[in-house]
């Protein structure tokens, strides 16, 4: 999932693993935590290798707040080493 982005904002890459996605039929519900929120440019999950990407405007949202945003999907996020 990609946004519009503009040059005044201050992007960041964040990448989790997803505890208990085993299909690709969950992306859709993982999505929906963020796919509203203008912070938030572009989504890439991998139900393959359990892992999300996502790519945000720090200066409108943290890293805490994204992380609890998709934990309301019913799924437990686990920051890797390189985000």
């Amino acid at each position: 999932m990609y946004k519009y982005s503009t040059m005044n904002q201050k992007i960041e890459k964040i990448s989790f693993r997803i505890i208990g996605m085993y299909c690709i039929t969950c992306k859709p519900i993982v999505e929906k935590q963020l796919k509203d929120e203008k912070a938030v440019l572009r989504i890439d999950i991998n139900y393959m290798t359990d892992s999300v990407i996502i790519e945000f405007d720090s200066s409108l949202i943290t890293r805490d707040q994204i992380k609890n945003r998709l934990e309301k999907s019913g799924y437990k996020f686990v920051r890797t080493a390189t985000s």
